[in-house]
C-alpha cells in the first residue's frame, strides 16, 4: 500500500497496515535545499524543489506544504521580521493590520506558496499525500482582535468573518489542486483554544462548517492541530465541529490515554495525530517506544504519528532516519 493510500484511510478509520509518519518539515527542507528560508519561500521552484529533496531524503508518508502563521497574517497587513537562514518569520507589526484592505493578494508569498503545492501534487501526489496547512479560524481572528490597534474598537465577530473570507479563499485556492487534507493550526492558542471557541461559538462554528464543508467538497479531510488540549473535551469538541482528526500537540500520552483514544476512534471515527518530541532524544525515543507497545497489542486503523511542532532545523539527520526506520519496522496489524 502506498503511503498516499494508507494516509487517506487513516483518516476514514480503515488503515489496515502500519501508522503512517506526517513531520512538520519546513525550515529544515530549506535547509536540506540549500536554500535560506525566505528565498525558498519567494520562489516555486525552489520552494517544491526543498520540500520534495527533504521527503526523498526521509521517505516519510505525507508533504506538509508550509508550517508558517505568518502567512495569513501577512495577508492582513501584519509586519514581519525575519531571523536565521532556517526559521520562519515572527510577527512584529501587528497594528498595521486594517479590515478594509486585507486580502490574499497582500501577501507576495501566497502565489508561490500555491504553486509550490501545485507542483508537489503533480509530481508526487499519486505516491504520497500532500497537505496543506492554514491557520485555524480562532488563532488568526484572536490575534487580529488582540493586536489589531486601528481596529480596537471593532467587535470580535467582525474579526471572525475576516478570518473566515480570508481562510476559505486560500482553503479553497488548496483544495482546487487536490490536495489530500488541510490542517488548521489551532495550536497557536495553546490550552486557551477550548476557552476562545466555547466563548463564541457560534461565529466560530459557522466559519468552521463552511470549510470543512469545502474541504469535503473536494474529497479531502479536515484536520484540526491542538496543543495541551485535555483528552477529555475532545469528544464535545467533535460533537460540535466534527474534523476528520485532531493532531494532539503538546501531549505525552500514557497507555492510559492510548486505551482512552481508541476508543474514541471507534466510536467518533475520527483519527488521531500523536506528536513524537523532537527534541531531547531520550524523550522521543520514550514516547515512541509507549506508543509502540500499544500499537504492536491493537488494531488502530486511525491512529497516525506526527511530531510535536515542527522539526528543528538542526536536529541531527540520523536521529530522523532512525525514528522513521523503526515506524517502517512496525508490524502490520
Amino acid at each position: 500500500m502506498n503511503p498516499k493510500v494508507a494516509f487517506r484511510n487513516t483518516l476514514q478509520i480503515m488503515n489496515v497496515s502500519r501508522p503512517v509518519f506526517v513531520p512538520f518539515v519546513y525550515g529544515l527542507a530549506a535547509k536540506i535545499g540549500q536554500v535560506p528560508l525566505r528565498e525558498m519561500l519567494s520562489n516555486a521552484t525552489y520552494y517544491a524543489h526543498s520540500l520534495e529533496v527533504a521527503y526523498k531524503l526521509f521517505k516519510y508518508d505525507a508533504i506538509i506544504n508550509n508550517f508558517d502563521s505568518s502567512i495569513e497574517a501577512e495577508a492582513c497587513g501584519c509586519e514581519l521580521e525575519w531571523g536565521g537562514d532556517y526559521e520562519a518569520p515572527v510577527v512584529t507589526g501587528w497594528g498595521s493590520c486594517e479590515l478594509e484592505t486585507a486580502g490574499l493578494e497582500r501577501s507576495s508569498r501566497v502565489p508561490v506558496l500555491i504553486e509550490a503545492t501545485k507542483r508537489l501534487v503533480t509530481s508526487l501526489g499519486k505516491e504520497i499525500a500532500v497537505i496543506g496547512v492554514v491557520t485555524g479560524p480562532c488563532s488568526l481572528a484572536k490575534n487580529l482582535a488582540r493586536h489589531a490597534v486601528p481596529d480596537r474598537n471593532r467587535e470580535i465577530e467582525e474579526f471572525i468573518s475576516l478570518a473566515g473570507r480570508l481562510l476559505t479563499k486560500l482553503t479553497s485556492s488548496l483544495c482546487e489542486l487536490r490536495i489530500d487534507a488541510v490542517f488548521l493550526r489551532e495550536d497557536l492558542l495553546g490550552a486557551g483554544y477550548w476557552e476562545e471557541l466555547m466563548l463564541l461559538n457560534k461565529p466560530y462554528a459557522a466559519v468552521y462548517t463552511t470549510l470543512f464543508n469545502l474541504v469535503r467538497y473536494y474529497n479531502s479531510y479536515p484536520v484540526l492541530i491542538v496543543k495541551d488540549f485535555r483528552l477529555e473535551l475532545i469528544e464535545d469538541l467533535y460533537k460540535i465541529l466534527r474534523p476528520s482528526g485532531v493532531i494532539l500537540c503538546g501531549k505525552r500520552v500514557s497507555e492510559a490515554d492510548l486505551v482512552y483514544l481508541k476508543d474514541l476512534s471507534n466510536s467518533l471515527k475520527i483519527a488521531f495525530g500523536l506528536p513524537l518530541p523532537m527534541g531531547a532524544q531520550n524523550e522521543l525515543l520514550n514516547q515512541f517506544n509507549v506508543i509502540n507497545d500499544f500499537v504492536g497489542s491493537y488494531r488502530l486503523p486511525g491512529f497516525f504519528y506526527t511530531t510535536d511542532g515542527e522539526i528543528p532545523h538542526d536536529m541531527p539527520l540520523e536521529i530522523i532516519h532512525d525514528l522513521i526506520a523503526k515506524i517502517r519496522n512496525i508490524q502490520e496489524v
